[in-house]
């Protein structure tokens, strides 16, 4: 048995040498952004649990078989035991007039995502929308990460107060 040390150094390695791999392998299988997280978290997960089998030539091999069950966990924590979606987990809606609702709702939003200034508009976007990092967002908007930060906080603040004077209208 490795000692801890070791363990996490060879981790650390064989997770910077496959991280592209699994980012690829995993967002083929999975096309969703929340059931990806889950399975690379599963996937990480089960690296770290068989370390000790992964430290010679068939280690890709063996990545891959781990990919494929954390892929098969996450859409059975999806799915559930009973074969069918969970509806709440989904949040599927029951009836024409809630999907009406929530047509009308994203309406609502997008109208007042264009009224925002253009730097919290363009940042809270990418952030809730594109679901891209600060990093990513600080560079679009020439800004520091802070800066990123601060225009999506702006935006979310914005957005609340407006849609909760539109919802105290109705």
């Amino acid at each position: 048995m490795m000692n801890y040390s070791k363990r996490a150094e060879l981790f650390r390695q064989l997770r910077t040498k496959y991280a592209g791999f699994l980012a690829s392998v995993l967002w083929k299988l999975t096309h969703d952004r929340e059931l990806f997280t889950e399975a690379m978290q599963y996937a990480l997960l089960g690296m770290w649990q068989n370390i000790e089998k992964l430290n010679g030539k068939k280690a890709g091999a063996y990545i891959y078989r781990i990919v494929l069950t954390a892929n098969s966990k996450a859409w059975r924590d999806r799915i559930g035991k009973n074969g069918h979606f969970n509806k709440i987990r989904l949040d599927i809606q029951q009836s024409p007039e809630e999907k009406l609702g929530t047509s009308e709702l994203t309406e609502m939003v997008r109208r007042e995502i264009s009224r925002l200034p253009d730097q919290q508009a363009r940042a809270i976007v990418m952030r809730y929308l594109e679901q891209q990092d600060y990093e990513n967002i600080a560079q679009e908007l020439s800004c520091t990460q802070a800066g990123a930060r601060s225009h999506v906080s702006k935006a979310v603040a914005a957005l609340k107060s407006k849609l909760a004077a539109l919802a105290r209208q109705e």
